[in-house]
């Protein structure tokens, strides 16, 4: 599992993307972005359009991530296309905004993010 990260400080966002599979060896990354989110965080984009399988261990390290980000007073949207995350995503993140790329309702919207 790889995670890309970019932070756009123009726009206070934070854009993350993961490739492989969701699970505990993201831990040090994630841990390391947890420690270090900015005060000024408006957005945080989680790309999970490219994970493959979803593990507990990686839906509690998003949920940890979420929690700090929440703390900010951010937003977190979830861009994903796989039912298994989805499912996941909305048990344990209540202030997630999931977005499937493929939901053409959806679309005109993503170029805002």
């Amino acid at each position: 599992m790889s995670i890309s990260v970019a932070f756009i400080p123009e726009e206070d966002r934070l854009d993350l993307s993961f490739d492989g599979n969701l699970d505990l060896t993201n831990a040090e990354a994630i841990c390391g972005l947890s420690a270090n989110i900015p005060a000024s965080l408006r957005t945080c984009v989680l790309d999970l359009t490219r994970v493959e399988r979803v593990f507990d261990s990686g839906v509690a390290l998003l949920q940890m991530l979420c929690r700090v980000i929440r703390r900010v007073g951010a937003t977190v949207v979830v861009l994903g296309d796989h039912p298994e995350i989805k499912r996941c995503i909305s048990l344990v993140m209540a202030n997630a905004l999931y977005v499937s790329p493929l939901d053409q309702e959806a679309r005109p919207h993503l170029r805002a993010i």
